[in-house]
């Protein structure tokens, strides 16, 4: 009775209303027992003070007290105090061992909770079916078949192998280790009795390997043959294995047969699988009706919007989560970030990136490779940076998302290259291909040629070159710098050559000149059959304007309508160029009209055109028609438009263009766009008024199209000074010495041009002939 007043003294201060349950003169060790069953989940600190009590009063000795204590302290998680309890115990049972194997499996310790099995086995006891599931289960977390066979084959000398607990385990176990799905039948079939959680592992790995003909079976057999009705695990372990909509569809209809279409995790998977299969009005339907939503579905909702291209759809979802409370996990916040990245929404990044640390996901790599990327690509390399190196476990793909980032920046070279040597001298991870196609890219011009070797040597030590996406990488890069013969040894070196291969070369050769080589290896390409695709045409019909090959350029242009690529806006852009430039302005013409001219790519195509023709009228009204539709024009069609304007005189219309450009559209003007209107002024002979536009950009480039206009105009004043700034800007220009000498020999001043002759002669400095290619 002593006991019994200490222990009752006791949990009327440390557990109130667990003495209620304790009913007269009730034996000392059951007080334990009605305490783990009436009381709410207690603290470390309680599990203590009990066992002090049990101690004091020597019922610890009792074994099924100490077991029900080591169970208290394993729903804890406090393994080192069971691990004391287990040690201190003087008799030990199957239920002591179990519980032990059991805490130690929930913790991960897969491989102490063997070692414990193994120490039962040589007690001499015999597990139970609880003990053989849980030590299957340490198997397949091990991921060692052998050790799960030999548990197995005790189970069998048991002749538990076909109760349906246990048999569960072995199925599952099969299954995971190694997708053996026959091994896993074999047990399941030979199971005397099984239950749902039976079945629905069965279904489950089934499901999982795709075999939807057999996962129909399966649960056909579950409703016939045992009679029993699905739950949330089987719908879900059904949506698993459907590829199409109309599966997901009819799982649907099951569901709701069944009344399970209002459970959280059935309504889940549905607006998941929906979303998959592209069918969001579904999604939404079936999300909408929920009463309850966990985190799951609400990143299901938004990813489902992302994969489906509607990124701002899925930013507003993200932030009516945020106001109902639910804290963002990880596949939000990364499917969110996605849709920013669609958008080209940066402070709305920004934003999530504050909700990715607040819900301690700022250092998560998963997420945080999609927000690197972002600020990447967006230009805030410092930004970028600086969260990369707050991520704790850097995987493949943050390394190559940053090694890309710098690859994409003009000076971003040097910064690049260290990168990649950062990741080369990591112990954990080494180079795949993309981290050497996303370096591969910082090569970009002659001057990086040395650095692109170097890469192609590494490249070629890690045996990665014979990889067909590495070795267009390598074709572009000798490509970028200039080097057609390397890009052609690479491309020759190619195992197996793909269509990216094809319009590599291709390209390759065309925008370095060789055009009619450009087109040779299009029938080369069509005689391997490898067959044109919307990245090689525009290169092909490209090469076609630069040898004004209009009949070749017809044939691509009806296979384009045959194979309907005109669709594409790139193509058909393309198409319209090619016409324009072989002089045929009124074809050019009609293929716009006949496209979708809803692009401004398309628009820039025809302006261009109309501009190369001196159409500047025309050009206008094809603008005037492209603001109306609102489309947005860019630099390339404000660089049209001063083209045209300033071959055809019209000086005011050439600074209306140039002040819209800037003023209205915000597009800051570039040398080119400063020399059209110099050009323009210099035309009409406003040399002054053109030399103090050109203070504002200074280039070489519109220096040089004013002093060629004071060459027109004779104006020796103004062709001085801007002699004098060329020469400032780029001392090897001979250029600007011939023009200034012409001039002063114009005007009679000879003393001045030999000047500039001898002076031309002491710096080494010769004029090149000019030259033609001639193309027969």
């Amino acid at each position: 009775m002593l006991l019994r007043s200490t222990l009752i003294k006791f949990f009327s201060c440390s557990l109130p209303g667990a003495i209620d349950a304790i009913p007269p003169r009730v034996p000392e060790p059951s007080i334990v027992l009605l305490i783990q069953k009436k009381s709410k989940p207690i603290s470390i600190s309680e599990c203590n003070q009990i066992h002090a009590k049990l101690v004091v009063s020597r019922a610890i000795s009792e074994t099924h007290v100490a077991n029900t204590l080591l169970s208290l302290y394993t729903k804890c998680n406090a393994l080192d105090h069971a691990d004391f309890l287990f040690d201190k115990m003087p008799r030990k049972n199957v239920v002591t061992w179990t519980s032990m194997i059991t805490a130690y499996v929930h913790d991960g310790s897969f491989g102490r909770a063997m070692k414990m099995f193994k120490g039962l086995l040589e007690t001499g006891d015999k597990p139970n079916k609880f003990t053989f599931s849980i030590a299957v289960r340490a198997c397949t977390g091990l991921s060692s078949r052998e050790l799960g066979q030999q548990i197995h084959g005790l189970m069998v000398q048991l002749g538990l192998e076909s109760n349906e607990f246990a048999g569960s385990v072995l199925v599952d176990m099969y299954f995971k280790i190694g997708n053996d799905l026959d091994d896993a039948c074999r047990v399941f079939d030979g199971l005397f009795t099984k239950d749902r959680v039976t079945w629905n592992v069965m279904i489950s790995a089934v499901a999982q390997v795709g075999d939807s003909g057999r996962v129909s079976r399966l649960f056909s057999d579950m409703r016939v043959s045992d009679q029993l009705e699905p739950n949330d695990f089987t719908f879900t372990s059904l949506l698993r294995c459907c590829c199409l909509l109309r599966e997901v569809e009819q799982i649907h209809a099951l569901a709701v047969k069944f009344h399970a279409e209002d459970d959280v995790v059935v309504g889940s998977a549905l607006v998941d699988f929906y979303g998959k299969c592209g069918d969001m009005a579904s999604s939404w339907k079936v999300f909408d009706s929920m009463e309850e939503k966990d985190m799951f579905v609400w990143s299901s909702i938004i990813s489902g919007h992302t994969r489906n291209g509607r990124g701002e759809e899925a930013i507003i979802l993200f932030r009516e989560m945020c106001r109902q409370g639910m804290r963002p996990d990880q596949h939000a916040l990364s499917s969110t970030l996605k849709g920013c990245a669609e958008n080209g929404d940066l402070n709305t990044a920004i934003q999530v990136h504050a909700q990715m640390i607040k819900s301690g996901c700022g250092r998560n790599c998963f997420v945080a490779s999609v927000l690197l990327a972002l600020y990447a690509d967006s230009g805030n390399i410092c930004e970028a940076e600086n969260l990369f190196r707050k991520i704790d476990m850097k995987d493949i793909v943050a390394w190559n998302s940053m090694i890309s980032g710098y690859a994409q920046m003009k000076e971003g070279s040097l910064s690049c290259i260290q990168m990649f040597q950062e990741l080369c001298l990591t112990d954990l991870l080494k180079p795949d291909a993309g981290s050497l196609i996303a370096v591969l890219k910082s090569c970009q011009s002659k001057s990086d040629m040395v650095t692109g070797v170097q890469i192609h040597s590494v490249i070629v030590k890690s045996i990665q070159s014979l990889e067909t996406p590495v070795g267009n990488a390598l074709v572009h890069m000798y490509s970028e710098c200039g080097t057609i013969d390397d890009a052609y040894k690479c491309f020759n070196d190619l195992a197996e050559k793909d269509e990216t291969s094809w319009s590599s070369i291709v390209s390759c050769y065309q925008q370095n000149g060789y055009d009619l080589e450009a087109l040779q290896l299009c029938k080369q390409m069509l005689a391997n059959g490898v067959h044109f695709t919307s990245y090689s045409l525009p290169s092909c019909l490209a090469a076609c304007s630069k040898v004004v090959a209009i009949d070749v350029g017809k044939q691509f242009h009806a296979f384009i309508i045959k194979c309907g690529f005109h669709r594409d806006v790139y193509v058909g852009s393309s198409i319209i160029d090619m016409y324009a430039k072989c002089g045929d302005h009124e074809e050019s013409r009609k293929v716009f009209n006949e496209g979708q001219r809803s692009n401004e790519v398309t628009y820039n195509a025809m302006i261009s055109g109309l501009a190369l023709h001196g159409k500047a009228l025309e050009a206008i009204e094809i603008f005037s028609e492209m603001e109306k539709m609102s489309l947005m024009p860019n630099h390339i069609t404000f660089l049209a438009l001063l083209s045209a304007c300033s071959h055809a005189g019209y000086t005011e219309k050439s600074l209306y263009f140039f002040n819209l450009m800037h003023k209205k559209y915000r597009i800051r003007p570039e040398s080119e766009h400063y020399s059209c209107l110099i050009d323009a002024y210099g035309r009409a002979g406003k040399l002054e008024e053109a030399y103090q536009f050109i203070k504002n950009d200074g280039s070489v480039l519109a220096w040089r199209s004013l002093l060629s206009a004071c060459r027109i105009y004779a104006n020796t004043k103004i062709a001085e000074k801007s002699a004098t700034e060329i020469i400032e800007l780029d001392a090897n220009d001979h250029a600007s010495y011939v023009i200034l000498s012409n001039i002063y020999s114009g005007e009679g001043k000879w003393e001045e041009a030999m000047k500039l002759r001898q002076k031309m002669a002491e710096i080494g400095l010769k004029k090149y002939p000019a030259s033609s290619r001639l193309i027969h």
